[in-house]
Formats: C-alpha cells, sequence, structure tokens
C-alpha cells in the first residue's frame, strides 16, 4: 500500500490517496493502550518502571500499519543511558499487538489481488513478505539505524541529512526508543512553500501540485520544454483566473516559482544520493524510503526515520547490481550488454531475449520513460507487453529491494514535481562501487 500511494501510475488516484494513509495516518491506537504497552516491555525486558524512565507520554504523533510512534520525555537519569545521547525528548514506536498475525493473512490478500490486478508482480512477493517479517522485532530496527548511523556519518552526507538515534538500552521487540527529529513531511513542506507563493492558498497549492503530479506520470510535462512555458503560465493553466495576480507580479512570482524548482530537484538529489551511497557502497540500506518517511527538519537538514526496512547486500550481489545499474546509466550501452550484466546479477527469462531483459532493466532500475513513450498508462501494462514476449521467470532476491526504492523514488518524484531515471542518478555511485572492489580493503563499518 506505501509503494502505491507513491505511484499514481499504477491505479486511479481515489485509491492512491486511500493509500497514502498507509504512510502515517491509519488511525492510532487509544494512548493508555499504547503506554500499557511500553509498561508492560520496560518491565520484562529491563526490569524498569515506566514512571521512573518518562517524565511524559504524548499523543500519537502518527500511526501506520505494524505500530504507532509517540513523542516521550525521558527523565534526567536516563537521558544517557547506555551511552546514548540523543537527548531527552524521544520519539517511541510501539507495535500493535497482534499485528504480525493480521500481516500473514493480510499478505495472502495481497497476493491473491496482485494475482488478479498486478500479474507479473508475483514473483517478488515471497522476497517482499520475508524481508518485512523482519519488521516484527524493533530490536533489528534499533540495530539497523545505529549501522546506518555509522556508516552516513563517514559519508560526505553527514552535514545534510540527520537519522535518528536510537536509545538500545531501552529497545524491545514491541519498543523502540530513539532521538526525536522535529520537522514535517518533505511534500508538506513543499506544499507550504507553494502555498506561500501563490498568496497562501493551501487548497490552490494543492490543486497544481496533484495536477502536476499526474501531468508527469502521463508524460505530459516533457512537453513544456518544447512548447517554451514559464512555470507561472503552466499554473494559469492549471487554475485559471484563481491567482488573482496582477501582471505586474508575474516577475516575482515567477522568480519564486523557479526557486522552489530548484529547491525540490536539490532535495530529491541529495536523497537520491544518500541512498545511492548505502545501496552501491555500503551495501545496507533502508528498502522503504516513501514520502512519509522523508522529512524537512527544523534545523534545515533532511531527517530520514523509520528503517523496519533494512536490507542487507553481499559483495557479489552488490557488485552485480552495480554493474546493471552503471551499464544502464551510460548513453549508447548496447541492450546486449545491459541484458549480459542482468544475466550477471540472476536474472533469467523464458527465451532469453537480450531487448526485453534490458527493457526490464530499465523498468527495475531506471524510469518510466520507456513505458510513456509506448503510450502504455500504468508500468503494470508496460510488464505484461514485455512478459507477453518473454516474460522474467526468476528475479534474484537482491533486486526485489532495490527495484523498491527505485519505484518509491521514480513515485516521490512525481510527488516533488520531477522526472527520474534512478540509473543515472546512481551511475557513478555504481561505478565507483566497481573501482573499489579493485583497492585493497573495504573499510570495516560497511556492509556487503
Amino acid at each position: 500500500g506505501q509503494v502505491l500511494s507513491a505511484r499514481a501510475d499504477f491505479m486511479p488516484l481515489q485509491y492512491v490517496n486511500c493509500f497514502m494513509t498507509l504512510q502515517d495516518s491509519v488511525p492510532p491506537w487509544p494512548t493508555k493502550e499504547a503506554e500499557n504497552i511500553v509498561r508492560e516491555e520496560l518491565q520484562m525486558s529491563q526490569g524498569l518502571n515506566f514512571d521512573d524512565v518518562f517524565e511524559s507520554f504524548g499523543e500519537a504523533l502518527g500511526s501506520a500499519s505494524i505500530g504507532q510512534v509517540h513523542r516521550a520525555v525521558l527523565k534526567p537519569q536516563y537521558s544517557n543511558i547506555g551511552g546514548y545521547s540523543g537527548g531527552r525528548n524521544v520519539a517511541i514506536k510501539v507495535m500493535h499487538a497482534g499485528v504480525e498475525d493480521r500481516f500473514l493473512n493480510d499478505f495472502k490478500v495481497f497476493r491473491w489481488l496482485c494475482r488478479v490486478a498486478l500479474p507479473g508482480w508475483e514473483p517478488i512477493l515471497l522476497e517482499l513478505q520475508k524481508q518485512m517479517m523482519t519488521e516484527f522485532d524493533y530490536k533489528n530496527e534499533a540495530e539497523s539505524l545505529k549501522t546506518i548511523r555509522l556508516n552516513m556519518a563517514r559519508s560526505p552526507y553527514t552535514d545534510k541529512i540527520r537519522i535518528p538515534e536510537p536509545a538500545t538500552s531501552l529497545c524491545s521487540k514491541n519498543m523502540l526508543v530513539m532521538e526525536m527529529l522535529e520537522g514535517k513531511k518533505l511534500a508538506v513542506a513543499i506544499e507550504d512553500r507553494l502555498s506561500r507563493i501563490l498568496n497562501g492558498n493551501k487548497d490552490l497549492a494543492r490543486k497544481v501540485l496533484k495536477t502536476k503530479q499526474q501531468a508527469l506520470f502521463r508524460g505530459d510535462d516533457s512537453g513544456r520544454r518544447k512548447e517554451k512555458k514559464t512555470l507561472f503560465h503552466e499554473i494559469n493553466q492549471i487554475v485559471g483566473d484563481e491567482t488573482n495576480i496582477r501582471a505586474t507580479q508575474k516577475i516575482i512570482k515567477t522568480l519564486q516559482l523557479i526557486s522552489l524548482a530548484k529547491y525540490t530537484r536539490d532535495r530529491l538529489s541529495l536523497l537520491l544520493d544518500v541512498h545511492g551511497h548505502q545501496i552501491f557502497l555500503d551495501g545496507c540500506f533502508n528498502g522503504d524510503p516513501h514520502p512519509g518517511n522523508i522529512l524537512e527538519l527544523d534545523c534545515g537538514r533532511l531527517g530520514l526515520i523509520d528503517y523496519g526496512q533494512v536490507r542487507r547486500l553481499g559483495k557479489r550481489d552488490r557488485l552485480a547490481l552495480s554493474g546493471v545499474v552503471a551499464a544502464l546509466g551510460k548513453d549508447g550501452t548496447p541492450q546486449s550488454e545491459i541484458a549480459d550484466s542482468m544475466r550477471e546479477f540472476g536474472f533469467e527469462s523464458r527465451d532469453n531475449n537480450d531487448e526485453i531483459i534490458a527493457k526490464n532493466a530499465e523498468l527495475y532500475f531506471g524510469s518510466d520513460a520507456a513505458r510513456i513513450k509506448l503510450g502504455y498508462a500504468t508500468p503494470q501494462m508496460y510488464l505484461q507487453y514485455l512478459n507477453g514476449i518473454d516474460p522474467i521467470i526468476h528475479v534474484p532476491d537482491a533486486a526485489v529491494f532495490v527495484a523498491r526504492t527505485s519505484f518509491l523514488f521514480r513515485g516521490m518524484g512525481s510527488l516533488l514535481q520531477q522526472q527520474l531515471c534512478t540509473a543515472k542518478s546512481w551511475s557513478k555511485m555504481a561505478e565507483l562501487a566497481l573501482k573499489e572492489e579493485c583497492t585493497p580493503a573495504q573499510e570495516p563499518y560497511r556492509l556487503g
């Protein structure tokens, strides 16, 4: 559902809007029930009393399918427990009781739904299910947070992003205590910026962004450059006279819109670089970077949260994937070369057709440009077309969450008004990974 919420080209917009609630707006359980779970977890796993540890425990900040997050304040004596240094203001992720059994039942329904509505995607569902089952132990997520924080601290992006620090001594299977990051969802921040440009009209800003999002998926946006339309003219076309802007203000508004477009490009570029570094150089990445997990923090940095679906790539898979993405990222790479790199990674098709395997590579790790050019309204329709010629009969496990990450970023690109090719964005990281294979040793903090 979270993947579908970021991809308006999978199904009608009303369903996409419904699925968006799965990011962080599922109706929460009563605060008292969540508090009782925390009390039990503290007593059973650490032998601690809730009232000794927490000064306050607030209402839910957000709720998803597996758990919900509450703001809390640690008492001073527990503010540095086990070396924790994230401060007294914390976020507590509380797992819903009985959610694991419900998930297994829901996944059976989802597999049936895919057979009916999304045929062709079923081969990747088993790996998705296997990886998602790791979400039902928050101690795993705490360790993943520690690993990725350490990796990012040694990366070029340490001053541009923040990842919450876990208070591991207070974490258990059903409870994750971590540093509170103050901010708002990036998509909301962009909507707010556009609203200010449009004289505070939030409804109008939302209408503009939704219209642009749909145009990007249909491929309509590609014509804007040919027609040399200004951003201001585009908004006037979308909303008519609703902007109520005088002609003398057009230059100022257009400059503000250009600045907003640059801001969104820069933010999206940073996100792609960070996740490219995690995938190709660290071999340890967040496989769930949906829009609800990206924050614009009050300090100006981006906050990256929710590491329940961290995926680790072994060296062989990481380098094979790097070969695929490096080939896709270079202009003019022969389809036979791309297909060979896909086979090296572990993809197999019925007829071993170079052209179709290469087009699958683009669908999995590149962009939506090919299916838009051929006139297919959705990735599902395009996949059915490819499978009708030469179906993929084996997808390597390591490909599933990287492809999912690519799909999520392409969907996020539409939400932020950008058409993306993840292979182009990641090709330098992939090439660097291949070059590093020639160096004497990997740094010890990296996995993969």
